[in-house]
């Protein structure tokens, strides 16, 4: 008898254990279906944010917009992490934050790009921007050094790695400096 009780609690604990998982999986699904609905909608409208401020170019109104895509980008990385796009949205944040001179978000973001989109196709603008940041927003050359030479040892036959070299020749020359080195060589 105390065997039989035992296998029909046991049974009623299984059959609710797999009904909240029935339930879970059609609330995954509701969501998902959402997700589905509102997609095309959410990455159309980062597009028009990102066109809306490059053609406000310098406009008192262009911080807030900025601050929109800021937001809405990331968020998109967020809800669509394997989409093709989401590296691109996230670019875009890195770039809003540093227009807004939130430069550390700026590196968090970048940073997040580098370590969960590897195989990106402007990863060598990422890695840029990064460098550019901590040189010329952040002043701190040692950090700008580092990313200065990663570009040119990740990315060697690219464009940029050349004006990687040049600013890493640079980085601790004061301006004067510079245009009296560059005097000299013509």
């Amino acid at each position: 008898m105390k065997n039989i009780v035992i296998l029909a609690f046991f049974g009623a604990f299984l059959l609710s254990c797999s009904e909240g998982v029935e339930k879970e999986t059609e609330v995954e699904k509701e969501k998902k279906e959402w997700n589905r609905a509102d997609y095309e909608m959410e990455k159309a409208e980062l597009i028009a944010l990102e066109d809306t401020l490059i053609k406000m170019g310098p406009d008192p109104n262009s911080k807030t917009y900025s601050q929109k895509l800021l937001l809405k980008t990331v968020e998109f990385a967020d809800n669509y992490p394997g989409d093709e796009q989401a590296p691109d949205f996230l670019f875009m944040a890195a770039r809003a934050a540093n227009g807004l001179g939130q430069y550390t978000k700026s590196i968090k973001i970048i940073n997040r790009i580098i370590r969960d989109y590897d195989n990106y196709d402007r990863l060598v603008e990422v890695y840029f921007l990064k460098a550019f940041t901590y040189d010329e927003d952040l002043n701190k050359k040692p950090e700008a050094k580092k990313v200065y030479v990663e570009i040119i040892e990740k990315f060697p036959k690219d464009p940029l790695a050349k004006e990687a070299k040049i600013l890493l020749e640079n980085l601790y020359l004061s301006d004067e400096e510079i245009i009296k080195k560059y005097q000299s060589q013509n």
